[in-house]
This record gives structure tokens, sequence and C-alpha cells, in this order.
């Protein structure tokens, strides 16, 4: 018995995986899934408007002779789908207006409940959350900071691509008896999370 159970168990495994890998690929809306390759509108139709919406821009830069070539803008954008907190939200990427990427996010929260604070949540902010993430887990931030950067990458003989990097800091003061925490999202991506003196009491 132990010798069939096992390997079920793992066919079981692998099953669950290959589903949670097509059902990041796919966004179901009821009546419709969308899928890689369709367009802004088609997602609109499906699923309606999003809960947040983020962008930015890239510029694919091709050259010939030392001379501009051809430059080619191409706006990427970032929609979250917020389900409620017992279904996965999904984020659904488009370039220049076609879907291109749909990944699974955390679990989503409550549209009638504010966030809950962090200290009395065991939802964690963790390195890649993006900035829907955080404001369903955490809430608002007390203030932002906005910058942005310009980065150029080699892609080959004569092309390069320029891409401008907004990078926002969001503080968050929880009062006097607690670390104020600095977080910094890179084009609506986490990539650093610090922790700064004792906070404030905030005006009521």
């Amino acid at each position: 018995m132990r010798r069939i159970a096992i390997p079920l168990f793992c066919a079981m495994i692998l099953l669950a995986s290959l589903f949670a890998v097509v059902q990041a690929a796919t966004l179901d809306c009821g009546s419709r899934t969308v899928s890689a390759g369709e367009s802004r509108v088609d997602v609109l139709m499906a699923c309606g408007e999003p809960d947040t919406k983020e962008s930015r821009q890239e510029e694919l830069i091709d050259k010939g002779d030392g001379s501009l070539k051809q430059k080619t803008i191409i706006i990427v954008e970032e929609w979250t789908y917020n389900f409620g907190p017992s279904q996965f939200m999904r984020i659904v990427t488009l370039r220049n207006g076609k879907v291109a990427d749909i990944r699974v996010g955390d679990y989503g929260s409550s549209k009638s409940n504010k966030p809950e604070k962090p200290e009395f949540s065991d939802r964690i902010v963790s390195l890649g959350d993006s900035m829907s993430d955080v404001t369903m887990k955490w809430g608002e931030p007390t203030w932002k900071d906005t910058r942005q950067e310009e980065f150029k990458e080699k892609l080959g003989i004569g092309q390069e691509r320029k891409t401008i990097v907004t990078t926002e800091e969001w503080t968050y003061n929880f009062g006097t008896n607690r670390f104020v925490r600095i977080l910094t999202f890179k084009n609506s991506k986490l990539v650093d999370i610090r922790t700064g003196g004792y906070g404030y009491d905030k005006k009521p």
C-alpha cells in the first residue's frame, strides 16, 4: 500500500503544480477566459476595470551606422484584479495594449473593509510584491516620495533599450511605540525594506 500511495501523492503534487502554471497564464472572469496576446479592450470586456493600474515607459532604440535608425516606445501596464480574501489576486501585464503576462499574486482583501495595519495582521510584506500587494496588506502609506532614473541596456549590435525606472519610497508610521518602515519600489516592484527610528503620534 505504501509503495502505491507515495507515487500517487507525488503525481497529485505534480498535477497541482501544472494546474497552478495554467492558472497563472490565464485570467478566468466567469463567462470568459483572458490569455496572452489579447488586447486591452478584450480584458476590459471580459473582466471589467481592474482594482489598480500602474504603468511605466520603455524605449527600444535600434541604431544603424552610428545614427538613430528607429526608436520604439513601449508602454508597460500592470493591472491588478482583487477577487476577495478567498482567492488569489491576478496581475495582468500589458505591453502597448496587448497582454504579455498574467501571474498570480497573494490572497486578495475584502473590498468592504480597510486593510489591517501590519502590527495587527499576519499578512507579511515581501520583496517582489507589487504596490497593489502592499496596499492590500498594509493600506496606504503615511507619505510617498517619487523620482525617475534612466537606464540603458545593450541588446545586440546597434540595438539598445532605454528604460525609465520610476522609484518610489513609501513610509509607514505606526506611532511612537513602533519603528517606521520605509519601502522602496522600482517600476512598481518592492526591492528594499528598511527600518527607521520610532514613529510619532498621529494627529486625530
